[in-house]
């Protein structure tokens, strides 16, 4: 199914995101003419997900949805980000989201731009959340835009914040598989349980955060025939 047109040069637009919860409020939110795909949480499912999809982004470009968690003590639950480009936590490198899919989505959302660090698995400590955002002078962390990159450059990104950097979370690191990106929902439900206190707090954020995920999906696909080469240049010297 083809999405709406949204320019000339960029006639076809995919909705990514993050499998689970993450990508059932990016499609409760987009029309149904817009195809959305479920991808894995995380990196080292990509390189076999992507041998099996690779034809779906034929001469298409693309936008990934998802949460994130805040590294910087300013960005709140439920705030939403533009990233402009995305550093990997192992290396240091950076790659940058296409410009003119940020400068269309500056426009449509209307966010600030900030750069995102991708990182192997979930912090949860907020020592760690503050080091890593001054470190790397990164406003958020995920853990997929650094490796879509490499495989999708016409790649814009949108995070909304689940957690803030002074908020602690319960490990949930054992809950993932690595190889598929998959979360296990027993595991997921042990490690809820030893930590009740952040664990309630995270359910509570992330419903925030899932609700404005949804909000800014709905905002991002109306009025989908409107051409984004006809919108003014948008500000994103601070990426």
């Amino acid at each position: 199914m083809v999405a709406p047109g949204t320019g000339a040069n960029f006639p076809r637009l995919t909705l990514l995101a993050p499998q689970g919860a993450e990508y059932q409020a990016v499609r409760r939110g987009a029309p149904a003419a817009w195809p959305v795909l479920a991808i894995p949480m995380g990196s080292r499912a990509l390189p076999a997900w992507w041998a099996t999809h690779q034809p779906v982004f034929n001469h298409r470009s693309a936008v990934l949805l998802g949460l994130a968690g805040g590294l910087q003590a300013d960005w709140a639950a439920g705030d939403g980000v533009i990233c402009g480009r995305c550093t990997d936590h192992a290396t240091g490198l950076t790659r940058p989201c296409d410009p003119e899919i940020t400068q269309w989505l500056c426009e449509r959302l209307r966010l600030p731009v900030a750069g995102s660090l991708t990182v192997p698995e979930i912090v949860t400590q907020p020592q760690a959340k503050a080091r890593l955002g001054q470190e790397f002078a990164c406003a958020v962390a995920e853990m997929e835009g650094y490796a879509w990159l490499g495989y999708l450059p016409r790649l814009g990104m949108v995070r909304v914040v689940s957690d803030e950097m002074g908020q602690p979370l319960p490990d949930l690191q054992a809950a993932v598989v690595p190889a598929t990106g998959h979360i296990q929902p027993l595991p997921l439900a042990w490690a809820m349980l030893r930590q009740p206190g952040p664990a309630l707090r995270l359910v509570s954020s992330s419903l925030t955060a899932l609700g404005r995920l949804t909000a800014l999906t709905q905002r991002l696909t109306a009025n989908s025939e409107k051409n984004y080469n006809e919108i003014r240049p948008a500000d994103v010297s601070g990426i």
